[in-house]
């Protein structure tokens, strides 16, 4: 195989910015090296942010367990509750990415700002949590067209049984075709994210046009917007931030777009922008989808106690009609194509920007670029490997299965946290986010989101690992808190194996008559 590494890439474009520093002015911090050339436009980079998020999409595959877990009130409100939290997250998270636009993230962040002491380690923590993330948001998406495939055929053929091995077959297909698509055709066609884009909200609107048009007679008012449903054992408090879990799966993958920030022309503002978009249409559409979906329930006891593929029996009691709820879900399959896609470029691009830093056991291999293809295929194939793998957990028991994409959103929101108390450990300070940076809310708003990212991302991390029902039992018992410690272990032998000794962040370079100035400011640390 043809393949070179980052920093061979001469005729690349660095990651350039300017920065100010106390009274002075550097030009020229770069850090690390783009993996490819530019390709992604503004609107691809929205496209891109939104799809994989796909909020409205979220609440329609998960709404069993958020009925289970405070019923429609619950619903409803958590939407917005999370949706503040996850606009806090996206402010906080582009305030950091206007001025440091690489594929690392989070990670990255957490190395510059950390004491000098702890900022290895850290960092290194920080960009573990987010790979398994991802993993785990891979997997998760990655068996719902599987199981939206099994339950259509289920549907239209009476007395067809499904087996588990369906589903999993169906599942490794579908991350055999995502790879391939990733290695020959995606660099190439980065418009395909606009195409996802453009499916997710068409099908939005479909839905929603026919969810309020079709519902006839509809649900009584005060069963959307005023009824408690607490089948959980915990009491009411507990249930609705238990319940926070699905609204929180809306916004699943939010960081996606800096993590290709170093493929995207001018990131410093592109970055920023895609992320918020994310969280307003999200919002949006999630909202009004909801709204529609509950208005147009006719039984929900028949919902909370179906054999039934769950988002099968909501839509097709919305919808009145199974040809249309087959229509429904062959199109979610289609659109189910389109996330995984971009799950998968950015999963590879964080595991590739990582093993940039000699973060992975075989870093050198991993953090190769194709010369012909322009991709990672090394971390490609990593990612995918480990999406097999998981397939086979799916096989193998579904409780741990569950368990394994029950933790995306707790990994998801520690890697947040990391970087964002670290932020205001360093109050905010120009040397870290300099006035001159294109994504700069007034003060007020910087630190009022830095606060709720913290306080959200504690409370939820413990409320997230507590059993979902009382009394508890083997499978209905939360594992997250498991699939945590095995995170955690595989950290502690990747570290003591390999990073300990060879990672340190990522590569910073300094050009300008200022270098000893930030030099000075970083040994500072």
């Amino acid at each position: 195989m043809d393949s070179k590494t980052p920093k061979t890439l001469e005729s690349e474009q660095d990651l350039q910015q300017f920065v100010s520093v106390g009274d002075g002015s550097l030009q020229g911090v770069t850090i690390g090296s783009a993996p490819a050339k530019t390709h992604f436009t503004k609107w691809n980079i929205v496209a891109f942010a939104f799809v994989i998020c796909n909020s409205w999409a979220g609440v329609a595959g998960s709404i069993q367990l958020a009925l289970l877990q405070g019923g429609p009130a619950t619903l409803i409100y958590s939407i917005i509750v999370s949706s503040i939290a996850y606009m806090s997250i996206a402010i906080s998270m582009a305030e950091l990415a206007s001025v440091y636009p690489t594929a690392g993230g989070q990670y990255h962040f957490a190395s510059i700002l950390a004491p000098r002491k702890i900022k290895q380690g850290l960092s290194y923590a920080c960009g573990l949590l987010s790979i398994f993330s991802w993993i785990a948001i891979g997997a998760a998406v990655t068996i719902i067209p599987a199981q939206q495939i099994m339950a259509l055929v289920a549907a239209l053929n009476p007395g067809f049984e499904t087996k588990q091995w369906h589903v999993f077959l169906i599942y490794q297909a579908m991350a055999l075709f995502v790879l391939l698509n990733n290695l020959f055709l995606l660099k190439r066609a980065p418009w395909t994210h606009n195409i996802g884009f453009g499916l997710t909200i068409s099908l939005f609107l479909a839905s929603f046009v026919a969810l309020m048009v079709r519902a006839s007679p509809k649900a009584p008012a005060r069963f959307v917007w005023a009824t408690f449903i607490n089948y959980t054992g915990w009491s009411d408090g507990v249930c609705f931030l238990i319940g926070l879990s699905t609204s929180c799966f809306m916004y699943i993958g939010l960081d996606a777009s800096m993590h290709i920030a170093e493929e995207c022309k001018e990131p410093r503002k592109t970055v920023p922008m895609a992320m918020i978009t994310a969280v307003l249409i999200g919002c949006t559409t999630a909202f009004a989808y909801t709204v529609a979906q509950l208005y147009a329930l006719t039984d929900i006891e028949a919902i909370m106690t179906t054999t039934e593929y769950v988002p099968w029996v909501v839509i097709r009691q919305g919808l009145r009609s199974t040809a249309l709820t087959a229509a429904f879900i062959m199109v979610s399959i289609v659109m189910a194509v389109f996330i995984l896609n971009a799950i998968q470029e950015t999963s590879s691009r964080l595991a590739w920007s990582f093993a940039r830093d000699n973060g992975l056991v075989f870093s050198s291999r991993v953090a190769r670029i194709h010369s012909t293809l322009q991709v990672p295929v090394y971390a490609l194939f990593l990612t995918y490997g480990i999406l097999v793998v998981c397939g086979c957990v799916f096989v193998a028991s579904t409780t741990a299965f569950n368990a394994l994409i029950g933790s995306s959103i707790v990994l998801q929101e520690i890697s947040f946290l990391i970087p964002v108390a670290l932020l205001l450990y360093r109050r905010r300070g120009e040397k870290y986010l300099p006035r001159t940076r294109y994504f700069a809310p007034p003060s007020v708003v910087g630190w009022t989101a830095n606060v709720v990212v913290v306080v959200f991302a504690l409370v939820t991390t413990v409320f997230f690992n507590l059993p979902p029902f009382l009394p508890t039992s083997a499978n209905t018992m939360n594992y997250t808190c498991v699939i945590l410690g095995i995170a955690l272990l595989l950290g502690i032998a990747n570290w003591f194996a390999h990073a300990r000794k060879h990672y340190q962040g990522p590569t910073i370079t300094f050009e300008g008559d200022d270098e000893a100035r930030w030099a000075a400011m970083v040994a500072e640390q």
